[in-house]
């Protein structure tokens, strides 16, 4: 034991053990965590202006879940491909990090700037200077790299990431694999493999959210050529093909398409962090910024959208949607593809009208099976709103009005009168809860 020990004094003494023949060498590890890197110099400005798919269409509209307070929170996230840089000065401060006991092999390590997008898109801080990602507050990222210092091998990576993943987290497939065509460059979704596919398939059944690259190779699904690999069903991972990054939504040349590919995202002019083609300042990777494009940024801009989703369903209710419904979700409110004869890719998000879609469906899961039916007018509603119902309602009936985000802000018994002042709320959208007994039913309204 040191009386009064410094770090002088800890320092003579390491030296003093390293003189010994028996002492390869002395480690002084410090008491207190190393601070995080924060804004590298020279300052970086807010390149969120960049990141034109936050907004509305042609973006996913992530913005208007951001305003309710939606960034992923509480679902954590891994990601499998080659590597990513952690020292980027947008991912030095959120929680990422390789999988414990796993390495990236120093070949792949030219391949790690890819991934380095790849988080950014997901979780990138926002922290008020370059990008910041689409799911900023999900818990965690974990890289599962395929390509290791003890060799290759995607199937031991995918495996991986299921086995330290449970019900709710999501797993990202920023993979492609060679398909049955002949050439260099039939790339098709990483599940075309069998054993991937199966490792897949238990995943989805498992309530693990799988979301997958389609490929860059311009193959049809649907073809001959993938008869078998369709024969075997949906492994029930969510598909993304490419599309242009404008209104139109159509299907980028190059995107793998056809039933099989689920929805869409943008396969061009997504702005990241990493390899600094766009911008790299003071000359330092670690402050490079890309035009990411392919079916490879297309992916975690869908990823990012189920990762809030998920968060809000749990919040709501505390469970977790599977991939397959999620799938279904941004399906069936997301903006569909322009001209789907040049090869399906399907729609693209809208997140306005998905998170939409999940407050409903919540409020519906609430509702018992007997009903009281009413009508609401005028909708929207400005001052006073008035209901109409199909048939009598005891003493006991009540109203409640619920935000967007699953909180009451308003209940009361039903007014004899059978209307409501409701000039003090703000303008958007509420949902409006008539309950009789055991019946009850609810109606979307819109205030101005």
């Amino acid at each position: 034991i040191i009386d009064n020990p410094s770090n002088e004094k800890l320092l003579f003494l390491a030296e003093e053990f390293e003189k010994l023949n028996s002492v390869n060498y002395a480690s002084l590890i410090s008491l207190e965590p190393i601070k995080p890197p924060f804004d590298i110099p020279p300052t970086t400005p807010d390149f969120m202006v960049n990141q034109t798919y936050i907004g509305p269409n042609p973006g996913l509209n992530m913005q208007y879940a951001w305003d309710l307070g939606l960034k992923g929170l509480g679902i954590r996230v891994r990601d499998v491909e080659y590597g990513f840089n952690s020292n980027h000065e947008d991912l030095n401060e959120v929680n990422v990090s390789i999988a414990a006991g796993m390495t990236i092999a120093e070949d792949a390590l030219q391949y790690s700037q890819h991934g380095t997008s790849v988080f950014g898109i997901i979780i990138a801080g926002n922290d008020g200077y370059g990008m910041t990602g689409l799911a900023h507050e999900a818990t965690e990222m974990i890289l599962y790299p395929e390509w290791q210092e003890i060799g290759y091998s995607r199937i031991n990576a995918v495996n991986q990431s299921i086995q330290n993943s449970t019900v709710g987290d999501v797993i990202i497939y920023e993979m492609q694999e060679d398909g049955p065509a002949s050439g260099s460059s039939d790339f098709v979704p990483a599940e075309y493999n069998s054993v991937i596919w199966d490792l897949t398939k238990a995943a989805s059944d498992a309530g693990i959210v799988i979301v997958a690259a389609a490929g860059n190779g311009n193959q049809n699904l649907n073809g001959t050529l993938f008869t078998s690999y369709m024969n075997r069903g949906n492994s029930g991972a969510i598909i993304v093909g490419g599309g242009l990054s404008n209104l139109t939504h159509n299907k980028i040349s190059y995107s793998t398409h056809g039933s099989r590919v689920d929805l869409q995202g943008w396969a061009q002019n997504v702005f990241a962090c990493g390899y600094g083609t766009l911008i790299m300042i003071n000359d330092d990777v670690n402050q490079g910024y890309v035009n990411f494009s392919g079916t490879s940024s297309a992916t975690p801009m869908v990823a990012a959208c189920a990762i809030v989703l998920q968060s809000y369903h749990h919040s709501l209710t505390g469970n977790y949607l599977t991939g397959p419904q999620l799938r279904t979700i941004l399906q069936e409110t997301g903006i569909p593809q322009g001209n789907p004869s040049a090869g399906n890719v399907g729609p693209f998000p809208n997140m306005k009208d998905a998170v939409l879609r999940v407050y409903d469906d919540y409020l519906l899961g609430l509702d018992v099976v007997n009903t009281t039916e009413f009508t609401v007018f005028p909708n929207p509603v400005q001052n006073q709103l008035k209901f109409l119902t199909h048939q009598d309602l005891s003493e006991m009936a009540s109203v409640e009005i619920f935000n967007t985000l699953g909180q009451s802000v308003f209940q009361a018994k039903m007014p004899q009168d059978k209307q409501l002042d409701v000039s003090t709320l703000s303008g958007g959208v509420y949902f409006v809860k008539v309950s009789d007994g055991n019946q009850s039913a609810t109606k979307k309204i819109i205030k101005k």
